[in-house]
């Protein structure tokens, strides 16, 4: 009979994990995946940095963390690739007038996420892809909820 470790939630997304595998480490190994097997569960990374950043916006500006969600809700609402998102942002990327990581700290968000990073399964692409883009869908969401309320 092997122990199980504790869970611990993070502190940022509060997300349970635990000492086996941290936020951090799950995220890595989903970037792992998406880089080895790039076609196969590459196609969502776009999703799976957007979703941990905002979740996790210790290393972000308040400017960044805006521009990640205004980022993902584009994606989502408009259904725009990674390259023609890079070609549409191309130019105002050159004349930006902020830091993603530099300035004002974004401020930890106070609610409960639906999901985190582990809720994402490793098992599969099919799989993966969708636990991805479930759980972009859901920090979109969670994030316009609470701009309303």
């Amino acid at each position: 009979m092997t122990k199980s470790s504790p869970t611990v939630c993070c502190p940022e997304c509060g997300g349970q994990f635990t000492a086996e595998e941290t936020c951090i480490d799950h995220y890595h190994a989903c970037l792992a995946l998406e880089y080895t097997d790039s076609a196969y569960f590459g196609p969502v990374h776009h999703f799976t940095v957007l979703a941990y950043k905002l979740q996790h916006p210790s290393q972000l500006s308040a400017a960044g963390w805006q521009a990640m969600r205004q980022l993902l809700g584009r994606f989502l609402d408009e259904d725009i690739s990674p390259a023609r998102m890079r070609q549409l942002l191309q130019r105002q990327m050159q004349n930006k007038s902020f830091s993603m990581v530099k300035g004002t700290p974004a401020v930890q968000p106070t609610w409960t996420w639906r999901k985190t990073v582990m809720d994402v399964r490793l098992a599969d692409p099919i799989t993966y892809c969708a636990d991805v883009r479930a759980w972009a869908e859901a920090v979109y969401q969670d994030i316009q909820q609470k701009e309303v309320s």
